[in-house]
Parts: C-alpha cells; sequence; structure tokens
C-alpha cells in the first residue's frame, strides 16, 4: 500500500463520516454557513440567559428592599 491509496482511503472515510452525520462534504461553504447559524444561536440564548439570571435577581433584590423599607417606616410611625 502506497501514500496515494492511504490518501485515497483517508479521503473516503472522512467524506463518508461526514455524510453519515449529516455534513455534505461536497459543500464546505454550507457547512460552514450552518456552523456559524448554530454559533449565532448558541451566543443569542447565553445572552437571553444571562439577561433573565439579572432581570431576576433585580426583581428579588427591589423586593427585599421593598420588605426592609417597609418595615423600617412600620417601626418609625
Amino acid at each position: 500500500m502506497n501514500e496515494a491509496d492511504i490518501r485515497r482511503i483517508v479521503a473516503e472515510t472522512v467524506t463518508e463520516t461526514l455524510t453519515r452525520i449529516g455534513i455534505e462534504a461536497d459543500d464546505p461553504l454550507e457547512a460552514q454557513k450552518d456552523f456559524q447559524h448554530l454559533r449565532s444561536w448558541r451566543t443569542s440564548t447565553e445572552t437571553i440567559k444571562r439577561q433573565s439570571l439579572m432581570t431576576a435577581i433585580g426583581i428579588v433584590t427591589a423586593g427585599v428592599l421593598g420588605l426592609i423599607w417597609m418595615a423600617v417606616k412600620g417601626q418609625a410611625q
């Protein structure tokens, strides 16, 4: 088995593997676009999670501060 045979076998194996997992090996630009779309989707969901957490923390903090204010105001009267 020479180097050309090894290269051919590897190329066929890679092409078959990519095809089995749903990546069109003949059109790498489309695969790149798909991966870029997945990345932007992932970063969007991470941003939404982070913003939701910050909003929840803000609401809880405002509620606690409101309770403290009402307790202090109630004792002052």
